[in-house]
């Protein structure tokens, strides 16, 4: 099949543009033809909360992207439509997470089915966005008024869907759960070496914050945790790894007001592609405080890299992780809840107790499920 993925890739950075690279990189290993129309930019600089949009990470899967796609540029949305038909495809991939880019997707895909037979398929990260704006209905129901077929990959997502478009036909739609990351290389050497390879004490016990920082994933409910963690076991420490989009101020004023500053590290950048394993091997578990989520591709990183998962119960978190089994599910904004959940997980035995589990339940999520449910779908009349 003769299949166009329209996203962001490198140098564009973020999990959006590392899973759109695995999945080119996956369907032309199975033999496809596949084409990479890319992002110019993902956000006008004004918009745009973090330190810089570019991937400085020097591990990157090459899916030789051709560049046209500004989202608030017209012309690049026809330059766009333009280079996707030249390719004369079968099915067009995008990923969908946030309503911003609904206008220039919509300008896309109407003129490529105008002027093609492709179908046009969308992944679904968030029907309903974290962050409300006005008019992200409007452009949702527009950017979906030109797509044929949609691919859920939590059930959280897929409620999300038939909640705001309660008369679409179930035969366009498929549900695939999020594959894990499988990309990331797997740090050499034991925990004590991967600890001191990412800057933390070798003694004591290790939690992982993964991703960006932004307030709905709750990262100052676990700091909040961590004095009552430390009644029972007092070597605990928590890792925060990744950029922060909002004032760090304020996580940094609990810390030091919870008297905790030797009991957070925080790396506050972006991790390269080639760093996340020596901080998913130093660590005991991640965990994930969200108030509020639909699905985390974190969970796949940490499933991939044998780490088990410590998560609030919003959207479709506690589908993926088993709770007892590859981690803990606790409820949301609720620091006693979170802390009463890492004394049970280390004193049930920690990583090593949960680990065999975690490898196992991992299985359950391939890459090979999820193309088989897009090409499965792009073959429905």
């Amino acid at each position: 099949m003769r299949i166009v993925i329209v996203g962001p890739a490198y140098p564009l950075r973020g999990g959006i543009a590392q899973y759109l690279a695995v999945l080119y990189q996956k369907l032309t290993d199975a033999g496809h033809e596949a084409k990479f129309v890319s992002f110019i930019k993902q956000f006008p600089k004004l918009l745009f909360p973090g330190k810089t949009q570019l991937d400085d990470s020097r591990d990157v899967i090459n899916v030789h992207p051709a560049a046209k796609f500004a989202p608030l540029g017209p012309v690049s949305w026809l330059r766009t439509a333009r280079e996707v038909a030249s390719f004369n495809p079968d099915l067009v991939i995008f990923k969908w997470w946030m309503p911003f880019f609904g206008l220039g997707y919509w300008a896309v895909q109407r003129w490529v089915r105008k002027h093609t037979k492709a179908r046009v398929l969308y992944i679904i990260d968030n029907v309903i966005p974290h962050e409300h704006r006005p008019g992200d209905k409007f452009l949702t129901r527009l950017a979906f008024s030109q797509t044929d077929f949609f691919v859920s990959q939590s059930q959280a997502v897929e409620r999300d869907l038939f909640t705001w478009f309660p008369d679409l036909d179930r035969k366009r739609t498929a549900f695939s759960p999020h594959p894990v990351y499988d990309c990331y290389p797997v740090f050499p050497g034991t925990q004590a070496e991967a600890r001191a390879a990412a800057g933390l004490s070798r003694e004591g016990r290790w939690l992982l914050f993964f991703g960006f920082v932004r307030r709905y994933k709750g990262l100052d409910i676990l700091i909040n945790a961590l004095p009552a963690i430390h009644k029972k076991f007092s070597d605990v420490k928590l890792a925060v790894v990744g950029e922060f989009y909002g004032p760090r101020e304020e996580y940094d004023k609990i810390i030091r007001d919870l008297g905790l500053t030797n009991a957070v590290s925080v790396r506050a950048d972006y991790c390269p592609n080639e760093e996340v394993g020596k901080y998913f091997a130093a660590c005991d578990a991640v965990v994930l405080p969200y108030r509020t989520a639909t699905q985390s591709g974190i969970i796949q990183v940490a499933y991939a890299l044998d780490l088990p998962v410590i998560t609030t119960n919003v959207g479709g978190l506690s589908e993926v992780v088993m709770d007892g089994v590859t981690g803990m599910v606790v409820p949301p904004e609720n620091p006693a809840a979170i802390a009463a959940a890492v004394v049970k997980f280390y004193e049930q035995g920690g990583r090593n107790a949960f680990i065999e589990n975690v490898r196992k339940e991992s299985r359950r999520y391939s890459w090979d499920a999820m193309m088989e449910t897009i090409l499965n779908l792009a073959k429905r009349p």
